[in-house]
């Protein structure tokens, strides 16, 4: 396996102090983004997918998955939590002090580097999901809706290794962060190395069987919300549109059923019944988001 860039560069670099990439370069001319995350993310935790959509009259180019974080944030209302190296499988997160946006610039600020030309943005950084009730900590919106998962507003990893899919040059890029630390740069090579090396033997291996299972039966599906219900949350949008309040809306309509399969399963499905040009499957340990 070859390293980019070599050794006597990266160690000028981090000699003088500054984070950095290393990658090497994998031929992909039979592995997509679902069969490598099968391979590489799947049940780990904070390992995520986010892919471009392949096939149809448009071809993605760059789909990635991230994993293996040495730094996990996330934040409830104006309170910012991080794990860092061993405290992230126990789940030991720290508060930080100051708001939450400030911790998020903070934390952005410090994981910034500069790449070489000619990879892609991706190949290091924060990945993760901020969610909708983060514009409270700018804006402040009544508290209407009552919290009934107790989940983070926003969760962010910086993770060491990158998997960089290339649509159009048909290759992978496995990229890994190196920081300063108290090793010495023939042991932050070395560390580096075995990063990569991990995740492209794991790429080598055949991908496990898929989970699947039947889909929920029609009737199994549920909903808290009557159809009268429902017939009142259109005829006010209606009476919103006529006023010229508003000119476009989607009633939500949340349905429920049980489904006990492996969750990177429903994001395969979500491929196949609702395309978009970008899909993302998170996994954040006790829960998945998918879309």
């Amino acid at each position: 396996m070859t390293l980019e860039p070599g050794f006597q560069t990266f160690s000028g670099i981090y000699e003088a102090g500054r984070a950095q990439v290393v990658w090497t370069r994998l031929i992909d001319d039979l592995e997509t983004p679902v069969s490598a995350y099968l391979k590489i993310g799947n049940g780990r935790p904070y390992a995520f997918l986010f892919e471009s959509v392949e096939g149809g009259a448009w071809r993605g180019r760059y789909s990635v998955i991230a994993l293996n974080p040495d730094l996990v944030w996330r934040c409830r209302g104006d309170v910012a939590e991080i794990a860092e190296g061993e405290d992230i499988a126990g789940g030991r997160f720290t508060t930080q002090p100051g708001g939450a946006l400030d911790s998020l610039r903070d934390l952005v600020a410090a994981s910034r580097l500069d790449l070489p030309p000619g990879l892609p943005p991706m190949a290091a950084g924060v990945f993760g999901a901020l969610g909708y009730d983060m514009v409270r900590l700018v804006e402040r919106l009544p508290k209407v809706n009552p919290d009934t998962m107790g989940l983070p507003d926003a969760v962010m990893i910086r993770p060491s290794v990158v998997a960089v899919f290339d649509g159009i040059a048909q290759e992978i890029l496995l990229a890994t962060t190196v920081r300063p630390s108290a090793l010495t740069a023939e042991g932050a090579w070395a560390a580096a190395r075995a990063r990569l090396e991990a995740v492209r033997l794991d790429l080598t291996a055949p991908a496990p069987p898929p989970a699947g299972g039947t889909s929920p039966e029609p009737d199994r599906f549920t909903t808290p919300v009557s159809r009268e219900d429902y017939r009142t949350i259109v005829d006010r949008a209606k009476a919103y549109i006529a006023a010229g309040d508003i000119f476009q809306v989607v009633p939500s309509h949340r349905f429920r059923a049980p489904f006990p399969h492996d969750p990177f399963a429903l994001y395969r499905s979500l491929r196949r019944t609702n395309p978009s040009p970008f899909l993302f499957y998170l996994n954040f340990g006790d829960f998945q988001l998918a879309g």
